[in-house]
């Protein structure tokens, strides 16, 4: 067994293991990242939710969604989210070797 230096050596060694083994679980850690990414610019930014999904023009679930990563946003969708939070998203499509 491996020794790690602290738990989140540990969790990530093993979601990649896992990731590896099973397709589907790289598909969710993508959609966890995007909500990830989704839910911490309006926290730096001080907007609540509801602010942001306002300004996007969705429902306040549907952003909450998003940002446990239930939700697959369309790309227009992550262009209004992205304008509503004043920032930008960048979306590396294919693999990521091949570049």
């Amino acid at each position: 067994m491996v020794k790690h230096t602290n738990w989140r050596a540990y969790r990530e060694q093993r979601l990649r293991e896992e990731m590896s083994a099973h397709p589907e679980y790289e598909q969710a850690g993508l959609d966890l990242r995007l909500g990830d990414m989704v839910r911490e610019r309006p926290m730096e930014l001080g907007l609540t939710q509801g602010e942001v999904a306002e300004r996007a023009g969705i429902t306040q679930p549907a952003l909450s969604r998003i940002e446990g990563g239930g939700g697959i946003p369309t790309l227009a969708m992550l262009d209004r989210i992205a304008k509503a939070m004043h920032t930008t998203f960048t979306i590396t499509v294919g693999d990521h070797a091949a570049a």
